[in-house]
């Protein structure tokens, strides 16, 4: 299917299901084939970690819920292409008045489809609002927005990311994985001054691959350490983005289907959008620690 079909397809079901309910229709459907794959006459291999200490390396489902501690940069420009002057870049926290930080639940969903294929879902969204009067005339689109206006700004950032990976080495105390990861990500910004009748709106979203490599090791009987990395920049139609994805995180079995965990994560996402009115550029960054819990058998 080319970009030029592909994208508004995207977009239709993002308008019509929703982000979340499209993404999670997604996974739905690709358990119920993995089910089917297997049927009743082809059960799965038994995995050969089976009788090892339950850990990250052993679950086969993981249902993990995160309260995310962190600061969110979010920088951009808005354009107008039928106007004589470019958009003003700027600063949603320090320009605009949002807030800088981010304080939010995040969830997971894991899959181990074999003993060495696994997929893995994030879902995650940071919704801002602020009424503010920039420090200086900032050209947001077709307008102005000038010190003496109130600016009323929303932004909001939506993201769902299924990542498959292969573990390329899997023994009861280590597993290294590589892998694909797609992301769906969805922006949309609005900026009024309603005392003057301003109103401008900017909306980007879109499919983008990254390459994956993560890794576990099981330090004791009980502890866990995780890491990730995950980044690819591509253009997909009118539309360029970037994704950026530290992660590590500690974690200590607290029952063999429970545990409790600590970790870091440092994000930086990136969406461009061409040959539309109006343009412009949303760059989003967003790091801090973060405390879990997680389920698994």
């Amino acid at each position: 299917m080319g970009d030029d079909v592909a994208m508004p397809a995207f977009q239709a079901l993002i308008r019509t299901r929703g982000l979340a309910r499209a993404s999670l229709l997604l996974v739905a459907t690709l358990a119920i084939a993995q089910a089917g794959a297997r049927g009743k006459d082809h059960p799965p291999p038994e995995d050969p970690l089976a009788k090892e200490p339950a850990s990250p390396i052993t679950d086969h489902f993981a249902f993990r819920v995160d309260y995310f501690h962190g600061s969110a940069t979010t920088t951009g420009h808005v354009d107008d292409p039928n106007a004589a002057t470019a958009g003003t870049p700027f600063s949603a926290e320090n320009d605009l008045g949002l807030s800088p930080r981010d304080h939010e639940f995040r969830s997971e969903l894991f899959f181990r489809l074999r003993s060495r294929s696994r997929l893995r879902v994030d879902l995650w969204e940071l919704n801002r609002e602020a009424i503010a009067s920039p420090s200086f005339p900032i050209v947001y689109g077709g307008n102005t927005f000038q010190v003496t206006d109130k600016v009323r700004t929303r932004l909001d950032w939506r993201q769902v990311d299924l990542t498959y990976s292969y573990a390329l080495l899997r023994a009861s105390r280590y597993e290294l994985a590589a892998g694909l990861g797609i992301h769906l990500l969805q922006t949309d910004a609005e900026a009024r001054v309603p005392e003057r009748q301003i109103h401008e709106e900017f909306s980007g979203s879109g499919p983008f691959p990254t390459a994956d490599l993560e890794g576990t090791v099981r330090l004791w009987q009980r502890w866990s350490f995780e890491a990730r990395a995950q980044y690819l920049s591509l253009t997909v139609s009118s539309v360029k983005g970037s994704l950026a994805d530290y992660s590590g995180n500690l974690q200590y079995r607290l029952a063999p289907n429970f545990a409790l965990g600590l970790g870091y994560r440092s994000q930086q996402m990136k969406i461009q959008v061409s040959n539309n009115n109006p343009n412009g550029l949303l760059e989003l960054k967003v790091n801090g620690p973060s405390l879990f819990l997680r389920a698994s058998f």
